[in-house]
């Protein structure tokens, strides 16, 4: 059975990883132009790992992020190796809710601890946090 509760800890955690991923993709596009300029998406990869782009970026899964952070290390200089294991951590939190199914308390109480602190490591000027205000 859904309960009201159920239902009100899985709508702020859809939010929570809405406001995350949308961070995140701000960041990594910031990032990256900030590094390679304008039309980074075409030319970072063939520059560093000398192939064009796989996909478009607009495409990427929430799994995916996390080799822009490893594999455009000029972008990315100040990130703790903190941040892979939370968001590794989080893939399959992430993909309960994408699914509908009801997170437990831990796992909800865990998406909020990472999601602040991964949307701190951004650090991202242009975005003023929900999730840590």
């Amino acid at each position: 059975m859904i309960t009201e509760q159920d239902v009100k800890l899985m709508q702020t955690a859809y939010g929570l990883l809405y406001e995350l991923e949308n961070s995140m993709r701000i960041y990594i596009k910031e990032k990256m132009e900030e590094c390679y300029g304008i039309h980074w998406h075409h030319y970072a990869p063939r520059k560093v790992l000398k192939r064009p782009p796989s996909k478009a970026f607009e495409s990427l899964l929430f799994s995916e992020y996390e080799s822009y952070f490893r594999n455009y290390p000029n972008a990315f200089k100040n990130i703790p190796s903190e941040l892979y294991t939370k968001l590794y951590q989080l893939y399959p939190i992430r993909n309960k809710v994408a699914h509908n199914h009801t997170l437990s308390l831990s796992e909800y109480e865990m998406l909020e601890q990472y999601a602040a602190f991964l949307i701190k490591c951004m650090d991202n000027e242009h975005h003023k946090s929900l999730v840590t205000s």
